[in-house]
């Protein structure tokens, strides 16, 4: 048996593949940090029965040009990449990894937050560019911010992610909770949060539905000097009502690992704006991810040799 692996794969993940008997080839993304074009895919994966994929697509051209592919699985936290209409046609189970990077972002989020509640970032910066003292005052007196203890975190989506982001905030910080999520018991609605949290993290998919959920409107009914955090998806804040929100002070600071346009041009006004956070896209790029999703994907292939039910089968 072959299989054909482009996405970033572990050795010990490597190796349980080997051990069900699979000549193991790697390509594409996840060796070189090129993907493979759709004719590169098909030339690679020639022969193979399995398809481990991160970045190349596997749509209803490359499948029908792999007669031999039974299983498919794709290190991401749904099947974006993977055309399940037509595996489902082949009869080919998808495989995929849900929450892989969950507790990679969580971390990031309590990263950022405290760096914004603390000035971390800020005062980094004046110390390296400015030296020591502010206007020929104390920095003491211009970075102090408020501790975690007792503020309101208000979660826009309460998922796998927003699930962990408030266990470490309330389990590890004592912060207060609230979150919305019509798929979720308990959920407050978002005008409600934006009333009555201090601090405000977005953890809903990026969809049609959440485009633009964040307008002036929304940013402007936060509290004053409020604090946002977006490690979920570009275009779901207005970035010009943002940069305005901070810059007239109504917002006391935000922090943007997404965007909606990804990279960030060099002229964005979001590079100047006051007490803002940026960071290019990072919030689930833990070493650990890796092993996580080569584990998920391994333990799945390892099921279904056996014949066992699949736990992360894309249905």
């Amino acid at each position: 048996m072959r299989a054909l692996v482009t996405a970033e794969i572990t050795d010990e993940g490597q190796a349980r593949l080997q051990a069900l008997g699979y000549e193991v080839v790697r390509a594409g993304w996840g060796s070189t940090r090129t993907s493979l074009t759709r004719e590169e895919l098909v030339s690679s994966a020639a022969g193979c029965e399995l398809l481990v994929t991160e970045i190349e697509v596997v749509d209803a051209d490359v499948l029908a040009a792999l007669p031999d592919v039974r299983l498919v699985a794709t290190a991401r936290g749904g099947p974006v990449n993977v055309d399940l209409e037509a595996c489902a046609a082949r009869g080919i189970p998808v495989v995929f990894t849900p929450a892989r990077n969950a507790d990679s972002v969580a971390d990031f989020v309590l990263g950022a937050l405290l760096s914004l509640s603390r000035g971390i970032s800020a005062s980094e910066r004046h110390l390296r560019t400015e030296g020591w003292h502010v206007d020929g005052e104390l920095p003491y007196l211009h970075f102090r911010g408020r501790e975690l203890r007792g503020l309101v975190l208000g979660l826009v989506g309460y998922g796998a992610i927003g699930r962990r982001v408030a266990q470490r905030a309330r389990d590890g910080f004592g912060m207060v909770v609230q979150f919305t999520d019509p798929a979720v018991d308990g959920s407050v609605d978002l005008a409600h949060l934006l009333d009555t949290s201090d601090v405000v993290s977005l953890h809903c998919p990026r969809t049609p539905a959440t485009a633009g959920l964040l307008d002036e409107a929304a940013l402007r009914r936060m509290r004053p000097g409020a604090l946002l955090v977006n490690t979920a998806g570009g275009g779901m804040v207005d970035e010009l009502a943002l940069v305005r929100a901070l810059e007239d002070g109504h917002l006391g600071g935000a922090a943007l690992d997404v965007f909606a346009t990804e990279p960030l041009p060099r002229d964005s006004p979001l590079l100047s704006a006051p007490n803002l956070l940026l960071t290019p896209h990072l919030a689930g790029a833990a070493l650990d991810v890796v092993r996580h999703h080569s584990d998920l994907i391994c333990s799945d292939v390892e099921r279904w040799h056996r014949g066992e039910p699949l736990v992360n089968a894309a249905r």
